[in-house]
């Protein structure tokens, strides 16, 4: 077996920790001056387009939405707790659009 001189593996070291920081600091900054590129200002923020209250049964629970069947189709809306309505409640969702649409309000009918 090979032996390495302390020096070598100090410097081999410090070589990976110097370039993982670097590489964290090069992504994690990037990541924040697009955040502040795009969201700098309050008044460009994205405004919220709220649609029309939809009424209809639960088709299928998911694990972060909705699939509300309207009798035409089955829509999904994306919420926060969907683990709380059951399949075969009659719901009305108030949402916000997007792909798929985000549920603002959600009541038991």
């Amino acid at each position: 077996m090979r032996e390495y001189s302390p020096k070598r593996l100090l410097l081999c070291l410090l070589l990976i920790c110097g370039f993982s920081g670097m590489m964290q600091i090069l992504v994690f900054g990037k990541r924040q001056d697009l955040h502040h590129q795009h969201y700098a200002d309050p008044s460009t923020r994205p405004t919220t387009v709220v649609g029309a209250p939809v009424e209809g049964v639960v088709a299928a629970v998911g694990m972060d939405r909705i699939h509300l069947n309207n009798g035409k189709s089955t829509d999904p809306y994306r919420c926060e707790n969907p683990g709380q309505y059951r399949v075969g409640e009659r719901l009305k969702i108030t949402y916000a659009q997007g792909d798929p649409p985000n549920a603002l309000k959600i009541e038991k009918l």
